[in-house]
Parts: structure tokens; sequence; C-alpha cells
């Protein structure tokens, strides 16, 4: 029987763009056992966003990630 991991609280910033230029962001308080984690399920999260349109040319997601 293995420990589960622990868990940490991490504010991750998901910044919208259309190519270079930002044009959305928006923050996520995510609990999660690492950054990486973290920042995955803020990107899941993101699609559900207002910001997340294919109509946006050449859309991207630029995510950081810092631990509170």
């Amino acid at each position: 029987m293995s420990a589960s991991p622990q868990m940490q609280t991490f504010l991750v910033e998901v910044q919208f763009l259309s190519g270079d230029e930002q044009y959305g962001m928006e923050l996520y308080m995510i609990d999660a056992p690492n950054w990486y984690r973290a920042e995955q399920h803020a990107l899941e999260r993101s699609g559900e966003s207002v910001y997340d349109n294919p109509l946006i040319p050449d859309l991207r997601r630029r995510v950081v990630s810092k631990q509170v």
C-alpha cells in the first residue's frame, strides 16, 4: 500500500494568445501533487473559458504557475 502524494496549492495563470499577442487571461487555484499536474489541470479547465474561441486565429495558451 503506497501513500497518496502530498497535495500543494498552486496559482496558475493561463494566458490566451492570438499568435504572439495576448488577448485574455484567467487565474486558477489548483490543488495538485506538483506544478506539472497543476498546469495540466488548469489547461483542461481553460477549455471552458470565454477566451477559448476556435475562431481566434493562431490560438495558443501560455501557462505560468507558482506555489502558494
